[in-house]
């Protein structure tokens, strides 16, 4: 089945997400969070051999990471959306392996877009990012997640700033960007078509295992057969993906289909 065409966006702005192939974790700890925003910086700051500064690649205006998917809010420089996403694919891609000893592609696919057209959405966009945090249930407010843009807009001046300081579609001083930002942030928001609704991440579907085998994961691959069976239905009963439980229990991915789908005894 042919995969659908990117959907252009006649003002070069774009709601971009990358998530992890089978929805695994694409960033291990703070280190792997911080290669990617000196990536995002790199896109937005390029330098040619000589160190000398270039156009922008591409201009971010938000950007939040969460464990097993990324969003951006991004405008088109000097290269198109699908040039700038494989420059930022594959260099994070080519340390990740590298660091963690690993093979084979990271992500889902290509990365999913959509376009942005005018400012109310663009707006909506800057908020419903930022909020990505407080809706998993990570943290209770934006201003305590430490990877997303958040702080660009609330803090003066911003470190090692990585945002636009421009809106793409009209002159309006950062500090009025800010603040529509923080006025709508309080609410919920979502875009028209929501990226990615997700599955749950790695760490919060273990920290599920781990309840249910009342703080015994670790051991859970030799426990008897039945109460194996037991804790697996639970699992999956709670949401989580038979292929992701197979990756953070080490129990063969078969193993859990047959029990979820036992095969019918012959008569």
């Amino acid at each position: 089945m042919p995969r659908k065409s990117r959907q252009h966006s006649d003002t070069g702005v774009y709601h971009v997400m990358m998530r992890g192939i089978d929805r695994c974790d694409i960033f291990v700890d703070d280190q792997d969070r911080g290669k990617f925003l000196k990536i995002l910086r790199a896109v937005v700051s390029p330098k040619d051999s000589e160190g000398k500064p270039l156009q922008p690649f591409c201009n971010i205006h938000a950007y939040c990471l969460m464990d097993n998917h990324v969003h951006l809010l991004i405008a088109e420089g000097t290269e198109d959306i699908g040039t700038v996403m494989k420059r930022i694919g594959v260099s994070y891609v080519s340390y990740y392996n590298k660091r963690h000893e690993r093979l084979g592609p990271l992500f889902h696919d290509r990365f999913r877009s959509e376009p942005v057209g005018d400012v109310a959405y663009f707006i909506t966009l800057l908020c419903y990012i930022h909020q990505n945090p407080v809706e998993a249930e990570i943290v209770a407010a934006p201003d305590q997640y430490r990877w997303s843009s958040w702080r660009e807009y609330t803090s003066s001046p911003p470190v090692q700033a990585i945002c636009a300081r421009t809106l793409p579609f009209a002159s309006l001083p950062w500090h009025k960007l800010c603040e529509m930002v923080l006025n709508v942030s309080a609410g919920h928001v979502e875009p028209h078509s929501k990226i990615e609704r997700g599955r749950l991440v790695d760490s919060a579907a273990r920290k599920i295992v781990n309840q249910l085998c009342a703080g015994d994961l670790a051991s859970l691959k030799s426990w008897p057969k039945e109460d194996r069976k037991l804790i697996i239905r639970k699992a999956v009963g709670n949401g989580i993906n038979m292929r992701q439980l197979a990756r953070i229990t080490g129990i063969e991915y078969r193993s859990i289909y047959l029990v979820i789908n036992p095969t019918p005894k012959s008569k």
